[in-house]
């Protein structure tokens, strides 16, 4: 659609309403921003609108009045990326889009690090970095709401700095920019929408927005959901295009095949990369995310050398299921923006694994709710607190109550783990499991 002379009318200022709005006027609409959570009500009856902007989670009483009237009704997705190519600013860039329930931000980081000596520009759950020759030049706090993409290229702009790569991490779907699109998972599925649409619902939109001749990366459950004919690289069990040699993947030696791979300029390749990990992490959880950062990296033609050196250096993702020392004791790292029930109680076995005889394990866990959007039911944090082979347990935030007696309670992250460390000595294990934005 051309904005231009258009009156429209952009839903949710808290999921980068404002930015789109900003946009569209540089662009020649006549935009408005409009609240849809507190009760404001549009500054014009949505029958003078021309078109209704809407983020793909909403379901409001404007979308249904727009939609009976005919008037088009366009998701912040599909705007972003119409809006982000009349810009120009990645004409000559490599761009990946990830979306899923689990697994993006792991996997925006792995391929940040694949391409960290390009002109790379990332949006992750981290937030933006702008990097040069593995040099970070600028950063910005920034969520993975679609509209930040926008921000993310006029700052780039500000900063005359032209990028070769750009990994965008997109909450609910894709916008159409990418070359790579990857959908990592879709389990578990919940509601949006006031329980009119479905997460997997809205995540498959990244397939009906992607751009002619664009490749896809998902897993082999996910395959199933997609029309046959799609340029697709799947990743999983020895059916899928990219899947490990071994069925048990060991710690010393890692072998992954790739049979039948899509790449980007059309052509097809196979063989096998053979690595050795390094970093102190749960393997095992990252298993998913290492497949499909292979298949993701071939598929954009990334040298498969420049891939298994990668992945040999690779150390794990902070917050993510990664070990560590924190003044002489052992830290699981688990606390991030996605934890989910069974990621904490994956880091619990995993610190369990680590504990020596005669030391102790002590649990952090809880949720900093300020800080994020999609929040975990207190009630399964408050059962993994029960596991009796835990010493001690320090709860983040008010919303957990485990029935065990002595819970240390705290109010974040950093005061939590200074009361962990009071609990503990030398080769204790501190387990971190807070649902936070860091």
């Amino acid at each position: 659609m051309d904005f231009r002379g258009k009156k429209a009318a952009v839903l949710d200022t808290i999921h980068g309403g404002r930015t789109i709005c900003k946009k569209l006027r540089e662009f020649g609409a006549d935009a408005v921003a409009i609240n849809i959570y507190e009760g404001v009500s549009a500054p014009h009856p949505i029958d003078l609108f021309d078109v209704v902007i809407a983020p793909v989670h909403a379901h409001t009483q404007l979308t249904a009045r727009a939609e009976a009237l005919g008037i088009p009704v366009l998701t912040h997705h599909q705007v972003v990326g119409q809006l982000a190519r009349q810009t120009k600013a990645l004409q000559h860039a490599l761009v990946f889009e990830v979306t899923g329930v689990t697994g993006k931000t792991t996997l925006a980081s792995l391929l940040g690090i694949a391409f960290c000596d390009r002109k790379l520009l990332t949006l992750t759950s981290r937030g933006l970095e702008i990097c040069e020759n593995g040099k970070c030049v600028a950063k910005k706090r920034l969520s993975i709401t679609p509209a930040s993409i926008l921000t993310a290229l006029d700052l780039a702009r500000d900063q005359d700095f032209d990028p070769d790569v750009c990994i965008f991490e997109v909450s609910l779907g894709g916008t159409g920019l990418a070359d790579v699109n990857i959908l990592t998972s879709l389990s578990p599925e919940y509601d949006i929408a006031q329980e009119t649409k479905t997460s997997t619902f809205a995540k498959l939109q990244m397939l009906a927005n992607a751009k002619v001749n664009s490749c896809l990366v998902t897993s082999t459950e996910t395959a199933s959901r997609v029309e046959a004919g799609r340029c697709l690289n799947t990743f999983g069990d020895e059916r899928a295009t990219v899947h490990y040699k071994d069925k048990n993947i060991k710690t010393d030696e890692v072998t992954v095949a790739y049979n039948d791979l899509a790449t980007t300029d059309g052509n097809r390749v196979s063989g096998e990369l053979r690595f050795t990990p390094t970093g102190c992490y749960d393997l095992v959880s990252y298993q998913d995310a290492l497949l499909c950062f292979v298949g993701a990296a071939l598929c954009s033609k990334l040298d498969p050398k420049v891939v298994t050196q990668r992945l040999a250096h690779f150390k794990g993702v902070t917050g993510r299921m990664v070990a560590s020392t924190i003044e002489r004791r052992v830290l699981i790292d688990n606390s991030n923006s996605g934890l989910e029930a069974a990621s904490a109680k994956r880091a619990i076995c995993y610190g369990f694994t680590l504990k020596k005889p005669g030391h102790k394990a002590v649990l952090i866990i809880g949720t900093e709710a300020k800080n994020v959007c999609n929040g975990i039911p207190p009630e399964a944090l408050a059962t993994l607190a029960e596991d009796a082979a835990l010493d001690d347990v320090v709860v983040v935030g008010d919303q957990v109550h485990p029935s065990r007696r002595n819970v240390v309670r705290s109010n974040d992250l950093e005061s939590a783990l200074r009361a962990a460390l009071t609990l503990t000595k030398e080769r204790d294990v501190i387990i971190s499991c807070v649902k936070m934005w860091r």
